[in-house]
């Protein structure tokens, strides 16, 4: 179970009061999403710009951290959250080790060809925690994670598949990953087949709850989702039933 941006359906994404949640809810990883300052501090932000969320139209990459680190992130969302701030990733990092495994979605956004910033802040940020066996390094750049498999070939990484390709399996590869991420109408149970034959763990993205019997019967290895709490009832008692109906199978 993989909350997404810690648990948004509860809390503002990508907040302290996301990832409590999402931890309290139960999940086995976090999914957070990190982009640079203008000063090179990696921090967990999802977009952009800041307009989505402050009406803002400035870039985060444009703003120093001392710009942002006051910002209130949190009232978007609901009164009970005002107040809530971007949060550092070195600090997430500190926070997780031992608790919770973290899956990290490096936000490259408009970066040059080449630029390789965010990584090696990421990759720094990971070895002062000593969290390297505790990420899976995540990115819609397969150039960037091919980047990060020549520079730390033990680093676990994943593809987030764009839509439903030819060769998931072959892409993975190319890009030095061992999961594959995906949305359900881009699998089929074939391809779930290949992509572990292959050695990928298969994460299906972003379940509703109506999902969830599928996500079961493709076989695939983990799940996001917005509210981990809510999706963890709803699997446990799928698979409670599944297993009633084997053991009611086996009675007959």
């Amino acid at each position: 179970m993989v909350g997404h941006r810690g648990a948004e359906a509860v809390a503002p994404e990508n907040t302290w009061a996301a990832l409590r949640a999402g931890f309290d809810a139960g999940a086995d990883w976090l999914e957070i999403d990190v982009q640079l300052t203008r000063d090179g501090e990696a921090i967990l932000y999802h977009d952009f710009t800041l307009y989505p969320k402050l009406r803002d139209p400035r870039w985060v990459r444009d703003l120093a951290w001392e710009e942002l680190r006051g910002l209130d992130v949190g009232r978007w969302y609901g009164a009970p959250f005002a107040g809530e701030q971007i949060p550092r990733f070195g600090e997430v990092l500190e926070w997780a080790r031992g608790r919770v495994g973290l899956q990290v979605d490096l936000k490259h956004g408009f970066q040059a060809p080449g630029d390789d910033r965010l990584e090696s802040a990421a990759l720094e940020a990971i070895d002062r925690a000593g969290m390297a066996g505790e990420v899976v390094l995540s990115s819609w750049d397969e150039v960037a994670l091919m980047r990060v498999h020549a520079r730390r070939p033990e680093m676990a990484l994943a593809v987030n598949l764009p839509g439903r390709v030819a060769d998931p399996a072959g892409r993975a590869a190319a890009a030095g990953a061992c999961w594959v991420m995906a949305f359900w109408p881009q699998l089929d149970a074939g391809t779930v087949v290949r992509l572990r034959e292959a050695g990928c763990a298969v994460c299906l993205n972003n379940l509703f709850t109506s999902d969830y019997r599928e996500a079961v019967r493709l076989g695939v290895d983990a799940v996001t989702a917005a509210d981990p709490g809510a999706a963890r009832a709803a699997l446990d008692q799928i698979l409670r039933f599944a297993q009633d109906d084997r053991l009611g199978s086996k009675h007959e």
